[in-house]
């Protein structure tokens, strides 16, 4: 997985969307959308972009995501090259995080790690340019330093990862997140068996939090990897057979210590 810049300038492309797909990432979704990358056709589905705004103050890195589908031409984004036919060279992306250009601060440039003498540098001519490997670690934890790892919501962060610290937790974000898909098929497929009710699988316990809190614990529970994630070499794939629902004590007391310990055994019976 290789890791790109992509560029955005107000001035020339005023995005009106930005907006209401920074409060959609704020809460913890993902947005699909295209992004000019230039003239760069080697960028491949799964690698790392991040978007950072230039021409105007403050400069600075203001969204990261995946991509989800390689290069690929399509009606350009300036309205005048539109008028005389041109196309231009897109990436679709899946953004994690997207900030609010009217009310959010980017990650300043002048904060970003300098990049090698003779290489491009964070004010490229063009989209699409390739971070240099050495420095993606230190950007990926700044951004994550600036935005605040729970501010990415249910996609990236929860207990399986509570443990990590420093730069092993950034890379279990980078490299291994679950989508929140996932977790809302998880719950779906629990409710249809259970007769609409979300009910802890720990032996002994059952749980429920609409039982307890009525319509506040409506459709609330936690959603437990029995793979867990810090013990996977590499991304891998997970079913919603590898999934259960518990309550938020018994998935305190499974990963208390750092630990992963089977839902059998976890309360003893008195």
């Amino acid at each position: 997985m290789k890791t790109y810049l992509l560029t955005w300038n107000p001035n020339r492309s005023p995005e009106p969307e930005m907006p209401r797909q920074a409060n959609a990432t704020a809460a913890g979704k993902t947005v699909i959308g295209r992004w000019s990358c230039g003239n760069t056709k080697q960028i491949e589905i799964g690698d790392r972009v991040f978007l950072i705004r230039l021409g105007v103050e403050p400069k600075g890195i203001v969204g990261s995501g995946w991509v989800v589908k390689p290069p690929y031409f399509d009606t350009h984004w300036d309205v005048q090259k539109q008028a005389d036919g041109k196309k231009g060279l897109f990436v679709m992306c899946e953004w994690e995080r997207i900030l609010n250009p009217t009310i959010d601060v980017p990650l300043s440039i002048n904060k970003l790690p300098r990049w090698n003498i003779g290489e491009k540098s964070w004010t490229p001519q063009s989209s699409g340019i390739k971070i240099p490997t050495h420095i993606v670690s230190e950007l990926e934890s700044l951004w994550a330093k600036h935005i605040g790892v729970s501010s990415l919501g249910d996609v990236f962060v929860d207990d399986e990862i509570s443990a990590f610290e420093g730069e092993e937790r950034i890379a279990l974000i980078r490299h291994r997140k679950r989508e929140q898909k996932l977790r809302d098929a998880k719950l779906k497929q629990t409710k249809t068996k259970n007769n609409g009710r979300l009910v802890c699988e720990v032996p002994g316990c059952g749980f429920d939090f609409e039982k307890v809190y009525g319509e506040l614990g409506k459709d609330f529970a936690h959603v437990h990897h029995l793979k867990p994630i810090g013990d996977r070499n590499s991304p891998s794939l997970t079913s919603l057979d590898d999934l259960v629902i518990v309550c938020a004590n018994c998935h305190a007391m499974i990963h208390k210590g750092g630990k992963c310990r089977p839902l059998e055994g976890l309360i003893h019976a008195s």
